[in-house]
C-alpha cells in the first residue's frame, strides 16, 4: 500500500542525454557500453537506466536453469544475457531467450556478472575464484581466494578489478587476473564496491563496517553501524554514499565518512539502493516495504510487497522504479508510489532486474527462470 505520496516531475530527453553523456567519460573506459553492463548499472551503483522500462507487461519467455537464481543479469554490447545460477553455471542468452552457451564452476553462482568493453564477462562463485570469460564462453582466466566470491565484480576507470570475498578481504584485481592488493576486514565482503568520480572505492563488510579506500589500498576511513553490511553502496552526484544495514537502518554519509542522516525500517536491509535525476532514493527492506527519499532524508512514501524486498530496485527514463520481492512478484511503481503494474513468478526473489533498450526487464527467480518481460502495446 501507498502512504504517502509526494509530487514528482517527468523525465524529459535532458537525462538520457545526461546519462549517456556520463557513460561516455574516461570513468567507463572499461565498461560495455551497452543497456545495462554491471550490477546496479554503473560504477557507481545508481540502478538507473537512460530507457524507458515496459509500462504494460507481456511475458515474452523465460529460461529455465537448474536451480534458484540470486545473481541479476546484465547485458553486453550485442544484446546478449549473462547470469548465474546456484546449479553453479554461468548462462549466456540471447535476446529471444535462447541459450548461446553456459560456462560451469565447482559451486553456485551468485555473484552477478560484469561485462567489460571487449565482452571480456567478469564473475565470481561460491568456489572462491573470480572468472574471466571470453564472449564466446571460454576462459580467458581465474584469479583465487581464500573464500567464496558472491560480491559483484567492480570495473574502475583503469581497468583494476574489484570485488569481495568470504575470506574476510576485499580484492584489488588487475585486468589481466593479477593481484594488486587486498584490503582485509574482520568478516566476510559479499558488498559490490562503488567507485566514486574521483576514485575513492566504498564497499561494504560482514564486520559492520562501510570502508572508503584510496585506489593505492589505503584505507581512509571507516563507519561501524549496528550488524551486517551486505548490501552495495550508492555514490549520489553531490559525492554522498548511501547504504543500508541488516541493523535496520538506512544511512547517508557525506564522502568525510560523517553520517548525514539515517532512517530504521522494521528489520534489516539487504537490498541496494537506486537514485533519480532528481536525487530521490529507493531501497527495500525486510519488512517488506520499498522506501523513497529525498536526498536530504526526507520519507516521500513507502510501498507494502507481502514479504520482504532483498531484490534491489531499478529506475527507468521515466521515473519508473522496477523490483522483485520475496512474495514471487516483479514490481513497477510510478515516481509517487502507486502499482503500475505488478507481475508474478513461480518462487521468492532475490535477484534485481536489468532495463534492456528496448524497454525489456529481466530478472531472476528462484524457481530457477530467468524473466523477460516486455511491453504489451508492443505487440
Amino acid at each position: 500500500m501507498v502512504k504517502q505520496l509526494v509530487r514528482f516531475s517527468s523525465f524529459g530527453i535532458f537525462a538520457l542525454c545526461l546519462t549517456l553523456l556520463f557513460l561516455s567519460t574516461p570513468l567507463y573506459a572499461w565498461l560495455a557500453d551497452s543497456p545495462w553492463p554491471m550490477f546496479r548499472r554503473d560504477i557507481q551503483h545508481t540502478g538507473r537506466s537512460p530507457y524507458v522500462g515496459a509500462q504494460k507487461p507481456l511475458l515474452l519467455w523465460t529460461f529455465q536453469t537448474g536451480g534458484p537464481i540470486a545473481s541479476s543479469p546484465a547485458i553486453g554490447e550485442d544484446g546478449t544475457i549473462y547470469f548465474g545460477s546456484k546449479d553453479k553455471k554461468l548462462y549466456a542468452v540471447a535476446r529471444n531467450g535462447t541459450l548461446k552457451w553456459t560456462f560451469e564452476t565447482l559451486d553456485e553462482v551468485d555473484s552477478s556478472p560484469a561485462i567489460r568493453k571487449d565482452g571480456t564477462v567478469l564473475f565470481g562463485s561460491w568456489d572462491g575464484h573470480l572468472y574471466a570469460l571470453n564472449p564466446d564462453g571460454s576462459l580467458q582466466w581465474k584469479y583465487k581466494s581464500e573464500g567464496g566470491i558472491i560480491s559483484s565484480p567492480t570495473i574502475a576507470p583503469d581497468g583494476t578489478i574489484y570485488v569481495g570475498s568470504w575470506d574476510k578481504k576485499l580484492h584489488a584485481v588487475t585486468s589481466d587476473g593479477k593481484l594488486k592488493w587486498t584490503q582485509k576486514t574482520a568478516d566476510h565482503v559479499a558488498s559490490s564496491p562503488a567507485i566514486a568520480p574521483d576514485g575513492m572505492i566504498y564497499f561494504g563488510s560482514g564486520d559492520y563496517y562501510l570502508f572508503a579506500m584510496k585506489p593505492e589500498g589505503k584505507a581512509v576511513w571507516s563507519y561501524g553501524t549496528r550488524y551486517l553490511l551486505d548490501a552495495s553502496p550508492l555514490i549520489a552526484p553531490n559525492g554522498n554514499i548511501y547504504i543500508g544495514s541488516e541493523d535496520a537502518r538506512f544511512y547517508a554519509f557525506r564522502p568525510d565518512g560523517q553520517a548525514e542522516w539515517t532512517f530504521d525500517t522494521k528489520y534489516d536491509i539487504d537490498s541496494s539502493a537506486a537514485i533519480d535525476t532528481e536525487g530521490n532514493v529507493y531501497f527495500g527492506s525486510g519488512d517488506n516495504n520499498l522506501y523513497a527519499f529525498t536526498s536530504t532524508g526526507k520519507a516521500r512514501w513507502a510501498f507494502e510487497t507481502g514479504s520482504s524486498v532483498h531484490s534491489s530496485p531499478a529506475v527507468g527514463a521515466d521515473g519508473v522504479i522496477y523490483f522483485g520481492s520475496r512474495d514471487k512478484k516483479v514490481y513497477a511503481l510510478d515516481s509517487e508510489g502507486r502499482l503500475k503494474w505488478s507481475f508474478e513468478t513461480g518462487s521468492a526473489i532475490e535477484s534485481s532486474p536489468a532495463i534492456d533498450a528496448d524497454g525489456t526487464i529481466y530478472i531472476g527467480s528462484n524457481d530457477g527462470k530467468l524473466y523477460a518481460i516486455g511491453e504489451a502495446s508492443a505487440r
